[in-house]
């Protein structure tokens, strides 16, 4: 799902920052998501390119590779003006999507916990 080594490299040069990253890209997509549901059901070819290429970009640059690749694909198609039904290509990127986000918050929730100090119990009175 993630590209761990994208993740980490990140992780290296951005520290705590790329958790921020991560949240603006979930709490931003489901927004390019819209859109792009949108652009699918005109079919507006222009509006369904651009969200499409952003979505590849950011989610790349994040590691969620399977979700680039799949607003890859849409972008390409509606390029060409040439994307065999929209809505069901929008459709497998939300599911994409939802894969991607899920991976990315068992991430953070392992990150977590390699965070926490350990502390010995407190032995009772």
């Amino acid at each position: 799902m993630i590209d761990k080594d994208i993740l980490n490299e990140l992780r290296s040069v951005l520290g705590a920052d790329v958790d921020k990253l991560i949240d603006l890209f979930l709490d931003d997509t489901p927004m390019l998501l819209a859109r792009m549901e949108a652009a699918a059901l005109m079919p507006d070819y222009e509006e369904l390119r651009e969200a499409a290429h952003s979505l590849k970009s950011s989610s790349a640059n994040l590691g969620a590779m399977a979700l680039s690749t799949a607003a890859k694909r849409v972008e390409l198609g509606a390029r060409l003006q040439a994307l065999d039904r929209p809505a069901v290509a929008v459709a497998l990127i939300a599911i994409e999507f939802a894969r991607a986000r899920i991976a990315f918050l068992a991430h953070a929730a392992a990150g977590a916990a390699r965070a926490r100090p350990y502390l010995p119990p407190i032995p009772p009175h």
